[in-house]
């Protein structure tokens, strides 16, 4: 089905373009919106217009203030120009410890000027997380605070103290504890890790600086040392103004079905070559092999069209996506790209797929993974000169960042390549000479096919896409069901948790069901194709639905068979009503009528304990009925059905969700 596609792709792709688009980007050091991002978004433009697609760059307000989807916002463009950090006394220690000019990212960005002639203060030395509780307003006032974690995290302690400035050495941020490695300041000790404020119009001014471990060791050696007070100059040269966030958009045009689109999302906002101008430009890789394989006519034109954008991670897409809002429901597909390319010999790592979320599942996971194994399988030097280059990969539960828009309320089904774990994560050595021929080609293989067939597909791929998704759930059933054995041999399951483990299962089949019939799609309004898929989806279910018994049976003996679905719901008015969310995020409860958050107090407490309500948001999807929510939501908590039929109701009474009648 797509070897023909997989091998013209690699004859054209040029690696080699790539690596030399990586470096002109990388050398933009483009942080958050601001100057740096602007130059990278203006080469890009240029590249893909050489590329053969239309390109243009947008400006969106970053002003702090313009309101998008639901109350976000951009923070203020930032404008760096200079920057320097020296001890000023003791005099015998005095000199420069860092430069912008030497390393940008020991600016930490959207730091605020100082006066001309710098700021001259002493530090304040504190270790571990710091909250804004943990001080007393004024407490630091006129000094630097020195601290071992990211400045971002100690700001709000900062500006509450009244500190003109942050100092910090830290190599890895706290959250990463999570998924080790954690990065250790001997791992890297000349990396200067990127980091960030606020860059809020409604705070005081305040500057920071980054320092490598070896820089912040021997400053903490000087402190301890020395018989004065240690005083540091800093003088930077920059600026939060009200500005742009700008937004690089390229087409490629389709033919017959050119209103209904493929995205593809790599943002544009990171400092590094991989994280993430390599993201950024495969892209216009990708924009120049589909178009030079289409008008040489060695595949088939494009049907639909392909829209490359590229912007702030996540906050620089929400402009574009209100504003274009009434063309979503057109959008099929998408891809996101951050941080691909790696040399994992030299960077650690292999290639994350992070999956559709389980609210929203999709036939896409199981055509990423035949496309990664099948670019896995690939003899190295087909791709570069490293012949004994692996793609080591696996599959990862969805995680977010730009492929936010895989959520209901977006519906665009993307999944997200990410190279993790990353040594050199987020710092100033994430640097071009890390790349690596062979991982960029087999990457450029995967998501130029992936592109490719779904820009062309029609009732006989909708087919094979169904029949891929249906494989992959059972694989996925089936993986549930051996780890809920294996854990039965250490841990003798109760009833609870043997109807738990069933109830799992099952839940695997309904989502399952979801991923196959979403392939339709790509056969609108074919009543054939709609009914194998539907067949199919209804097959998957009965499969999850069997295994769930037996795995019950075998967990719990002799118990009765567990109930896995609600009982019918032909008694409940309203239960086949379809819901479509008119916001990204549910309302706030301030923002609600007294008499809707009075209704909903008393719907969490019904029935038998507490109700969480909150669970419904995230499965409307404006397909699903309240009854399939309701299925939905069995595992982990049944929510009953007339409680989901009124909740969307005075969802749909406060504007938040429209509710029509099945096939209206």
């Amino acid at each position: 089905m797509f070897q023909r596609v997989f091998a013209a792709v690699i004859e054209e792709l040029n690696v080699g373009l790539v690596r030399r688009d990586i470096a002109n980007h990388w050398a933009c050091r483009c942080t958050v919106p601001g100057p740096g991002m602007r130059r990278a978004g203006e080469i890009l433009v240029r590249r893909y217009r050489e590329s053969g697609a239309a390109a243009e760059l947008l400006a969106y307000p970053a002003d702090d203030r313009t309101e998008f989807l639901g109350g976000h916002r951009n923070p203020l463009e930032w404008r760096p120009r200079d920057a320097s950090l020296a001890v000023a006394s003791p005099q015998k220690a005095a000199g420069v410890i860092c430069r912008y000019g030497d390393e940008p990212l020991c600016l930490v960005s959207n730091s605020t000027g100082t006066p001309p002639g710098g700021v001259t203060a002493p530090l304040v030395l504190r270790c571990g997380p710091l909250g804004e509780a943990d001080v007393a307003p004024g407490e630091w006032a006129g000094k630097l605070l020195f601290s071992d974690q990211p400045p971002g995290m100690v700001e709000a302690a900062a500006r509450k103290a009244g500190a003109v400035g942050v100092i910090s050495d830290c190599v890895s941020p706290p959250w990463l504890v999570q998924y080790p490695p954690v990065r250790e300041p001997e791992d890297a000790p000349d990396l200067v890790m990127w980091t960030i404020f606020s860059g809020r119009r409604d705070q005081a001014p305040l500057f920071g600086f980054n320092l490598s471990p070896r820089q912040g060791r021997r400053l903490r050696r000087l402190i301890a040392e020395a018989d004065e007070p240690v005083l540091l100059k800093a003088v930077v040269d920059a600026e939060l103004v009200e500005g742009s966030s700008d937004l690089v958009q390229a087409v490629l045009p389709g033919t017959d079905r050119a209103a209904e689109e493929l995205w593809v999302l790599a943002h544009l906002s990171e400092p590094g070559a991989r994280d993430n101008a390599s993201g950024c430009c495969l892209s216009v890789e990708l924009a120049r092999t589909l178009a030079t394989l289409t008008t040489r006519g060695v595949l088939p034109p494009l049907r639909r069209t392909l829209r490359f954008l590229h912007a702030t991670e996540v906050s620089g897409f929400l402009p574009y996506l209100e504003e274009n809002s009434a063309r979503l429901p057109q959008v099929l597909a998408g891809l996101c790209l951050d941080s691909v390319g790696q040399d994992f010999a030299l960077c650690g790592g292999e290639l994350l797929l992070f999956r559709a979320p389980e609210e929203n599942p999709s036939f896409v996971d199981a055509l990423m993974e035949k496309l990664l194994t099948a670019a896995a399988a690939e003899p190295a030097e087909r791709f570069g000169n490293e012949r004994y280059t692996m793609l080591p990969w696996r599959c990862e539960r969805f995680w977010g960042n730009d492929a936010f828009v895989s959520d209901g309320f977006f519906d665009v089904p993307a999944p997200q390549l990410s190279g993790w774990p990353d040594r050199f994560y987020h710092s100033s050595q994430d640097t071009p000479d890390q790349m690596s021929d062979v991982t960029l080609g087999r990457v450029g293989a995967v998501t130029g096919t992936y592109l490719y067939l779904l820009a062309t597909a029609g009732e006989r791929e909708a087919r094979w896409l169904g029949r891929l998704a249906a494989s992959d759930w059972k694989r996925r059933i089936l993986h549930a069901v051996e780890n809920h054995l294996t854990d039965a041999l250490a841990n003798a399951p109760e009833p609870e948790a043997a109807a738990r483990a069933a109830s799992h299962v099952y839940h695997l089949g309904l989502q399952g069901q979801d991923a196959v019939t979403q392939a339709a799609r790509f056969a609108p309004d074919h009543a054939p194709v709609e009914a194998e898929l539907a067949a199919i989806a209804q097959e998957v279910r009965a499969f999850a639905e069997g295994e769930a018994q037996r795995l019950a049976a075998v967990l719990h003996p002799g118990q009765s068979r567990p109930e896995l679905s609600p009982p019918p719901a032909a008694a409940v008015p309203g239960a086949e009503l379809v819901a479509r969310r008119l916001r990204w995020t549910p309302p706030p409860p301030e923002a609600l009528s007294p008499a809707t958050r009075e209704r909903l107090a008393v719907l969490s407490r019904s029935g038998e304990g507490e109700i969480d309500l909150a669970r419904i948001w995230a499965w409307v999807n404006g397909r699903r009925t309240a009854r399939q929510i309701g299925e939905r939501l069995c595992h982990g908590g049944v929510v009953p059905l007339a409680s989901i039929v009124e909740y969307l109701r005075l969802m749909a009474a406060e504007g938040a969700v429209e509710l029509r009648e099945p096939g209206a």
